[in-house]
């Protein structure tokens, strides 16, 4: 990936692991989870110092032992994971099985976003279109419906908002260009991701971030707020079908597994196949590789009639140089990069100088930069002020 290439691959690795598992990304850097101790400092430590001066030989056989059982188990995980892989890459070679099963990407969503990019989207207009989309009426009464955004009439009792209608109303036309966007996304990220929760979090705050930040860029590079927004956010649709599809799936593939197990009663298999868990830096691999290019495919498929998606993610994945991209392409290249930074940043993932040394890398004018770094771009300001 061109982005990338602007980042040193520390930071790119450290970045993958904040997404997916954010204390191994501490680790990295030899951070520790308050509370916890090395295990130098540990009673464990020195009980393993006084065992080796006197069963020196016994715990060698032991961690040789050890050893031959840990390279079983990952023979086991590779052929586990062969499965996995070729499940998902079948799948993901078709558009609209992703877009319904794992999405929820209808052609009304397609029509809603292009409908939602023109400067003639009024609230009757986009009712129209959003009601043909039962969970994102759904989804979007419930946001309006929460405490922090309930209004009171004159008697102090709550005005509930119970219509689409009334929901779009409340929130305004500008602000629904924001908020509609927002709840699609959300809705094609993985629920269940055991023992990796923090990845649907993750995940939606680097698409957020990514996507507030080219909207407050989008005219530096003269291109659409709008389209910014959405491009930035929608981008990540590959990741997210990957996320989920490979969750679903180890869970299939590594059950039929133990039920072989289990048949053939082949005991060794069963006791490595209870080891094993969703494997992080496989699971980076397979985003790394393929995201980018199921994004394309997707966006390729939805057809929109209106919104220039498909150039920028071409020109992603042909590496071109930032100064050759067009001017959507630089822009998505620079908040993605922008948000790398920030995320590293809040999440205190730099050492000494290494924030500085990041952000010199990045293409965005330094009077932009000092804007955005004002700004906190993981909330989406859309209902704060009604």
């Amino acid at each position: 990936m061109a982005e990338q290439l602007l980042a040193p691959p520390a930071f790119v690795k450290r970045f993958n692991y904040l997404l997916l598992a954010p204390e191994r990304a501490r680790e990295m850097i030899g951070r520790r989870a308050p509370g916890e101790v090395s295990y130098a400092e540990s009673e464990q430590s020195f009980t393993r110092r006084q065992l080796l001066k006197v069963e020196k030989d016994a715990i060698k056989n032991k961690l040789e032992t050890a050893k031959l059982q840990a390279n079983y188990v990952e023979q086991i995980n590779q052929q586990l994971h062969a499965v996995i892989n070729k499940k998902l890459l079948q799948i993901l070679n078709d558009s609209n099985a992703v877009c319904e099963t794992l999405l929820n990407w209808s052609e009304d969503v397609t029509d809603l976003i292009d409908l939602l990019s023109t400067p003639s989207a009024t609230v009757s207009k986009v009712e129209a279109v959003a009601a043909n989309i039962p969970w994102l009426v759904d989804e979007l009464l419930r946001q309006v419906n929460q405490p922090q955004y309930r209004r009171r009439d004159a008697r102090g009792d709550v005005i509930a908002v119970d219509t689409l209608k009334t929901a779009l109303s409340f929130i305004g036309i500008d602000n629904v260009k924001r908020v509609l966007p927002a709840l699609i996304f959300k809705q094609s990220l993985p629920v269940i991701t055991d023992p990796y929760p923090q990845i649907k979090h993750k995940v939606w705050e680097y698409s957020l971030v990514c996507a507030r930040t080219a909207e407050l860029i989008a005219s530096h590079y003269r291109v659409s707020s709008f389209e910014a927004f959405s491009l930035a956010m929608f981008s990540q649709l590959g990741r997210s079908a990957i996320l989920k599809l490979y969750f679903r799936l180890f869970e299939q593939v590594h059950l039929d597994f133990l039920r072989h197990a289990q048949k053939a009663k082949l005991r060794n298999l069963h006791s490595a196949l209870v080891q094993l868990i969703p494997d992080a830096k496989r699971l980076i691999t397979l985003i790394d590789e393929h995201s980018e290019k199921t994004t394309l495919h997707l966006v390729e498929f939805m057809v929109f009639k209106r919104l220039n998606y498909v150039s920028p993610l071409q020109q992603l994945l042909k590496d071109i140089d930032p100064e050759d991209a067009s001017p959507l392409t630089q822009m998505l290249l620079d908040c993605r990069y922008y948000a790398k930074y920030r995320m590293l940043k809040d999440n205190n993932l730099f050492l000494d100088d290494e924030a500085e040394h990041f952000l010199a890398g990045c293409a965005i004018p330094p009077a932009l930069q000092q804007k955005l770094a004002n700004i906190t771009l993981s909330q989406l300001p859309v209902l704060s002020d009604l």
